[in-house]
């Protein structure tokens, strides 16, 4: 046999979702007449010295593919061609991070004896293709500046969650807004660091499920919440908590994760970041006497509607008072209408040297 396939070993590295190829070449055969079954194999990066067979070109050009293509589903990405007589390649389709390995070829020469019967004459293998796919280098980058808002109660507050930079331009992001208490002296700079002391204000994530990620906000994500969250562009992310409280205060930022889509059509994690601290605090309003009024709902209305009523009710009253004192007024006046006189007895008073005479004088009755 004069049988002898290419040894040249190699590394190759490529980014996930590319494309790998890898070639096989034959320098020499023993007859013009002889035929070829190339057998491609790989052995895995895990470290495990067993070979698995991809698939097998017979002499015939029938495919056959190997128990670990079904089992990693290659079917649909690997690709084998014929170029030439003496040049085999082998195509990977969208490769993903579980196709690193080592790969290589077997060729096995048939040759016809007189009788016409196929025979296996001799074997070879190539050298050794070292195959990495590499997921994309993480470039995720959040904004970390760090702000100091205050707040009066009742009022909004907002807070931004902005990225700067991102590993693929397919990737999607789960967005989380924590908040951790400022009441807690153990709380270092750096947020995220103790997860029992955040809770976690609200979520969407990369599937635009809101509340996805096992968050669970405080408050209820029904018709009458009050967060209301906005995406301006594809990298920046905002949410407002409308009528503040004095529970809200603390520290604030937004946890962000990169997903990328692999070529089973399976997202996964590629990066995390977190943001910079947003401290939010708030004023409590002062209590007075518009705010405690216009608090309580059945104060509100006993002053400035049931008064109303009740002042009616006295003016009526008052009139018909009025009134009745008026008619009893009238019934005790004369005919004509002139008040009566009480007369009293003239006081007649005579002098026997006074020349004038005596003074008849009236004087008017009480009326009642």
């Amino acid at each position: 046999s004069k049988l002898k396939v290419q040894k040249n070993n190699q590394s190759l590295v490529y980014q996930e979702d590319s494309r790998v190829r890898i070639n096989c070449s034959i320098t020499s055969q023993t007859s013009q007449d002889s035929q070829h079954a190339v057998l491609w194999y790989i052995r895995r990066a895990s470290g495990s010295e067993t070979d698995e067979l991809l698939l097998r070109i017979e002499r015939t050009g029938a495919f056959v593919y190997g128990a670990y293509a079904d089992e990693e589903r290659l079917r649909r990405r690997v690709q084998a061609e014929r170029l030439s007589p003496r040049l085999y390649a082998l195509t990977l389709n969208r490769a993903e991070s579980s196709d690193s390995g080592t790969y290589y070829c077997l060729v096995e020469e048939w040759l016809s004896d007189p009788d016409g019967t196929w025979y296996r004459l001799s074997r070879d293998t190539s050298g050794y293709t070292k195959v990495q796919v590499k997921q994309p280098e993480p470039q995720l980058r959040v904004d970390e500046l760090e702000n100091n808002v205050t707040v009066e109660e009742s009022s909004s507050i907002r807070l931004g969650c902005n990225i700067f930079s991102q590993s693929s331009p397919d990737s999607r992001f789960s967005v989380f807004w924590y908040m951790e208490r400022s009441d807690d002296e153990d709380i270092e700079d750096q947020p995220g660091e103790d997860e029992d002391k955040r809770d976690c204000v609200f979520s969407i994530g990369h599937d635009a499920i809101f509340g996805n990620g096992n968050c669970s906000p405080p408050d209820d994500n029904g018709p009458n919440t009050r967060f209301q969250f906005e995406r301006t562009t594809s990298d920046q992310y905002s949410l407002t908590i409308h009528g503040a409280r004095p529970a809200d205060a603390g520290r604030y930022y937004c946890h962000v994760e990169e997903w990328l889509l692999n070529p089973r059509n399976e997202w996964y994690r590629l990066a995390t970041n977190n943001s910079g601290v947003t401290i939010v605090n708030v004023l409590q309003q002062v209590s007075t006497i518009h705010s405690v009024v216009c608090s309580n709902e059945s104060l509100f209305y006993f002053l400035f509607f049931y008064p109303f009523p009740i002042f009616g009710i006295l003016l009526i009253a008052l009139l018909v008072v009025r009134y009745k004192g008026r008619n009893n007024n009238k019934s005790q006046e004369g005919k004509n209408g002139a008040p009566l006189l009480w007369i009293k007895e003239p006081h007649l008073s005579y002098s026997p040297t006074c020349l004038d005479p005596p003074a008849l004088s009236l004087h008017p009755g009480s009326v009642d």
